[in-house]
């Protein structure tokens, strides 16, 4: 993928968490329509299901404040989560004035066909949060790498704290794009600096009810449990409070929870000097200001409008670890 970088400084990683509640395909036409032409962009659709996360609410606002920067409108879909309600939502707008769609597509299987129509209508196609075979450009924010790098430091500090018997259990995310490629960074770097590291689990879990569920589960068979980790940042949040609900002290000095993405909750107890001690991070704002930026630029005629956004590691030691809480609105 070829795309266009972002220069702007950044920090660790947020948005986008993966909940598949209804499934479903479209059975829409799939057959080749004549080209239309397409111009300037003035109304964008955003559709993101993931409504219940909660990041979404500092989403929208940053893509509200950017079209009005811009200067074009924005609508948004209310899917719920659901995918037979995403391809009916999406379906709805199909013959609307939107001029381009903005998709974080619950299953990107099942929107192909749907992401032709729209081209076939003359209206552009970005894909949020992975690649579609039907799309105009993607957005996404360095998957791999993001999980590397916390599969890396979530390694090495229980080297240097726990020893090589240290436990690890890895809340995954496997069914998405992004969750596959974040799912084998955070492997990869975990076995990298720690081969000989116990990961006693590895189970799926997205959102922080996902999470504190899941991890509950798993102390129940695994009490002494020194790491977790999970692909999305969210789930991190459920894992901590399932630590601290089966009685682990907030302070303990023999435990580490790290995860993807921004999550308010994560870095304050961060800051705070608690066991949540690390995550990756962009700008939220940076990322978020391409669902306006992105269509606007394929309507300006920008061939290559695709943007990947770089991310590196926060912990309580980061300087701008008080900016990024207060970007996400704490």
């Amino acid at each position: 993928m070829h795309t266009r970088r972002l220069s702007a400084a950044v920090a660790s990683t947020g948005v986008a968490a993966l909940v598949l509640v209804g499934c479903g395909t479209t059975t829409a036409d799939t057959s080749a329509a004549e080209p239309v032409e397409r111009g300037t962009v003035d109304k964008i659709l955003f559709d993101y299901p993931f409504t219940a996360l909660p990041v979404y609410g500092a989403i929208s606002g940053i893509v509200k404040e950017r079209a009005a920067e811009k200067g074009v409108e924005v609508v948004f879909t209310n899917d719920e989560m659901d995918l037979q309600k995403q391809v009916s939502q999406l379906n709805s707008f199909l013959t609307s004035d939107v001029d381009a769609v903005v998709s974080f597509p619950v299953d990107p299987a099942s929107l192909e066909s749907i992401a032709q129509q729209y081209q076939g209508e003359g209206k552009y196609w970005v894909t949020y949060g992975g690649d579609m075979q039907n799309q105009d450009a993607t957005l996404q924010f360095s998957f791999y790498d993001s999980g590397y790098q916390l599969g890396q430091d979530a390694a090495q500090w229980a080297l240097d704290n726990v020893g090589p018997d240290a436990e690890v259990i890895v809340l995954n995310e496997t069914e998405r794009q992004i969750g596959i490629e974040r799912t084998r960074g955070l492997m990869d770097g975990l076995k990298e600096v720690g081969p000989d590291l116990q990961i006693v689990a590895e189970q799926q879990a997205v959102t922080p009810e996902d999470a504190l569920s899941v991890t509950t589960a798993l102390l129940a068979q695994h009490p002494d449990a020194n790491v977790v980790v999970t692909a999305v940042g969210d789930a991190a949040q459920g894992a901590y409070q399932a630590l601290v609900a089966s009685g682990r002290a907030e302070d303990d000095p023999e435990t580490y929870v790290g995860g993807l993405d921004p999550n308010l909750f994560g870095l304050q107890k961060m800051q705070e000097g608690k066991f949540f001690r690390a995550a990756t991070y962009f700008s939220l704002s940076d990322l978020v200001m391409n669902v306006i930026d992105i269509p606007v630029a394929l309507g300006e005629g920008e061939a290559d409008a695709s943007a990947d956004i770089p991310v590196s590691l926060v912990t309580k030691d980061t300087p701008e670890l008080g900016d990024y809480i207060a970007e996400l609105g704490g």
